[in-house]
């Protein structure tokens, strides 16, 4: 059982294109997906929730998605949880009256909300208003309120801003569970160390290309006893010398 997406094509310009990309999140794994600024990376996610425009489809559990179809959206929010890059909240709610606003009555789960809001300190300014909160508790706000609902799949587009170290361990702790419960992950992050352990299968991009697709038993085999930073770098290999070539001929003394 599967979260998929098939982008057959998705332009932006004359130089610049997601083209013949799938992408799996399955059911008990965690799919890391990497890249630069501009990669690509949110672009498929927004794609996959009929957010952007592009040529391809969505398949859950096998059926193929109708992204225009108001019953297929239903469905697929109803399976898949997404907590976006921002966090556009509605920020004169408290984030009590928030959770409250987005769980249906037979969804609300007082337990649940209670362990996640102690687990990520938040409990403290459940009943202040959310433009008053820190960027921090902001965050933490947008990842529990996706938490609280029971979900096959949970989408994280960079997850980590504007988390303390702390929470970014607890957080890794809760997707750790989630997916060892039985849930699919999907993770789009800059932070190389916070994916480092949690992925099952890993995807870089590059300007639109993939120049990486693999489960984790492949990496192991391919770049043995190598780090995700090391990971990165090799398979970015050409971009890493340019990098090089540019450091060499850097001088950082100070004149007199």
């Amino acid at each position: 059982m599967m979260l998929s997406l098939q982008l057959q094509e998705k332009t932006y310009s004359r130089t610049f294109s997601l083209r013949n990309i799938q992408m799996n999140v399955e059911k008990g794994q965690t799919m890391l997906l990497l890249g630069h600024n501009g990669a690509g990376k949110t672009t498929m996610i927004q794609a996959m929730f009929g957010l952007t425009p592009f040529t391809g489809y969505v398949s859950l559990h096998g059926e193929q998605l109708n992204l225009q179809s108001s019953a297929h959206i239903s469905l697929l929010k109803k399976h898949v949880s997404y907590i976006s890059d921002d966090h556009a909240l509605f920020d004169y709610l408290t984030p009590r009256e928030y959770f409250q606003l987005l769980q249906l009555p037979h969804e609300q789960d007082a337990t649940r909300e209670e362990t996640f809001t102690d687990l990520f300190e938040l409990s403290p300014y459940m009943d202040q208003p959310i433009a008053q909160l820190s960027h921090g508790n902001q965050k933490k706000t947008q990842i529990i309120s996706q938490l609280l609902r029971p979900c096959d799949y949970y989408v994280f587009d960079e997850p980590t801003n504007g988390l303390d170290p702390d929470m970014m361990i607890i957080l890794k702790k809760v997707l750790m569970k989630l997916r060892d419960q039985g849930a699919g992950i999907l993770i789009s992050t800059h932070h190389l160390s916070f994916g480092d352990t949690l992925y099952d299968h890993l995807m870089i991009l590059r300007n639109g290309d993939v120049k990486l697709n693999m489960s984790r038993q492949e990496t192991n085999e391919t770049f043995p006893h190598q780090a995700l930073e090391e990971i990165y770098k090799e398979v970015n290999r050409d971009y890493y010398m340019q990098v090089e070539r540019l450091l060499n001929d850097l001088d950082t003394t100070r004149s007199s």
